[in-house]
C-alpha cells in the first residue's frame, strides 16, 4: 500500500467563510469532498466577472485560493477512492 501525504494549504482566502466552505457527499458508497454550493456560485461569479473585465488585485487572490483548494480537495477524493 502506498504511503500517501496530502500537501499542506498555506493559506485559505481572506473572505473564506469558517463554515459551509465543503459539502460532503456519498456518491456510490464513495465519500466526496466538494466546494460547497455557496463556494462554487462565487466561484462562477469571479470567472464571470473575469470575462467582462479585469479582477482586481483581491479578487485575483481569491480566485487563486479556491482554485488551490478544488486541486487539494480533488486530491483528497482521489487518495480516498485508492483506499477502496
Amino acid at each position: 500500500m502506498q504511503n500517501l501525504t496530502l500537501p499542506k494549504l498555506e493559506t485559505l482566502p481572506q473572505n473564506f467563510p469558517l463554515e459551509g466552505i465543503i459539502s460532503i457527499n456519498l456518491i456510490e458508497g464513495i465519500t466526496i469532498f466538494r466546494a460547497s454550493e455557496k463556494i462554487q456560485s462565487r466561484i462562477e461569479t469571479l470567472l464571470e466577472k473575469q470575462k467582462q473585465a479585469v479582477l482586481t488585485i483581491e479578487e485575483e487572490k481569491e480566485l487563486d485560493g479556491y482554485e488551490e483548494l478544488d486541486d487539494y480537495l480533488s486530491l483528497v477524493n482521489r487518495t480516498i477512492a485508492i483506499f477502496i
